[in-house]
């Protein structure tokens, strides 16, 4: 088991409204990086787009890692906390991007919204973290509220089952990055972990990218405007060194299953940047949707806010 022992961190409610803003700041980038990311799909592959999006990500963390003077460890706990990059971003994204191509976006937001109750199961199973009754009552109407958002697409025949398949295998993925990343926060600084987990990421994204070129998945050669590799790239900064440092940072002092609930806010900021930057149309019912996942986000705020303060996980 990771991190078997779990200090508590004393937090004014300030501090930890704080933390609960860096998670939904986070699910804001992943939201609207998806808009950026389904526009650069349609100039560059996705095995090229996810290694473009991951070299930009981790080019800036390392940056930011010497800009802070923060020391990276060389040790068995970093060596274990890296690996977990493959699960995401490696794996999830590295299954969900393909998939993208294959089925609609709202298809998709469905099935990335089943992500916190599959954190809270796996949070359940593994490390006998059992949700009060409060916490799957929002959870579940968060992803109602999500569903109600995404279930109507206005298009027909983009439904594709195997592109179905490929997002719902990259949820399970980023949902067990989640609650094995909840220990690891609690010894390794959010930055830390962050470009330990991107680099090991960039790296299975590369290896990836050779494979799909080595096997005719990909073309060698393609050409790609400049417009659109810049767009890539800053999509990558956002989607993964902005979100995931802003994500394990929350997740440092806010409950796993609480973290997992802002989650379902990623459709909503999605939906929101597709109806801004994409033109896409958005019903009353879809703003009721909003309503309702943003309403389930407050509650637990507020009691988080009220709340002792607890490292995810601790019993």
């Amino acid at each position: 088991m990771i991190g078997s022992v779990e200090p508590k961190v004393t937090l004014s409610p300030r501090h930890r409204s704080v933390a609960m803003v860096a998670l939904v700041l986070a699910a804001a980038c992943w939201g609207l990086a998806m808009v950026m990311t389904k526009a650069a799909l349609a100039e560059i592959p996705p095995f090229k787009l996810f290694a473009l999006q991951l070299a930009a990500s981790v080019a800036v963390l390392w940056l930011f890692v010497l800009a802070a003077g923060q020391t990276i460890p060389f040790n068995r706990m970093a060596v274990r906390a890296s690996l977990s990059g493959v699960l995401e971003p490696g794996l999830a994204y590295g299954a969900s991007i393909p998939g993208l191509l294959m089925t609609s976006a709202a298809t998709a937001s469905v099935i990335l919204a089943a992500e916190p109750l599959l954190i809270a199961v796996l949070a359940w199973m593994m490390f006998s973290e059992r949700p009060a009754l409060r916490t799957w009552l929002a959870i579940v109407c968060g992803m109602g509220g999500v569903i109600l958002i995404t279930a109507t697409t206005g298009k027909t025949g983009e439904r594709h089952i195997v592109g179905d398949l490929l997002v719902l295998a990259g949820t399970a993925f980023a949902a067990l990055y989640v609650v094995v990343s909840s220990r690891f926060v609690v010894s390794l600084q959010p930055l830390v972990l962050t470009v330990l987990q991107q680099t090991a990421g960039f790296l299975f994204a590369v290896a990836l990218l050779i494979f799909s070129v080595l096997a005719d998945i990909e073309p060698r050669q393609n050409h790609i405007p400049l417009h659109t590799l810049l767009l890539g790239a800053f999509s990558g900064i956002v989607q993964y060194a902005l979100a995931f440092w802003l994500y394990l940072f929350g997740l440092k002092y806010v409950p796993l299953n609480t973290a997992g609930l802002c989650l379902a806010l990623i459709p909503v900021f999605g939906v929101g940047g597709a109806v801004v930057f994409l033109g896409e149309a958005f019903g009353p019912v879809r703003w009721f949707g909003c309503v309702i996942v943003v309403m389930a986000v407050a509650s637990m705020t507020r009691r988080v806010a009220s709340a002792p303060s607890r490292l995810c996980g601790e019993p």
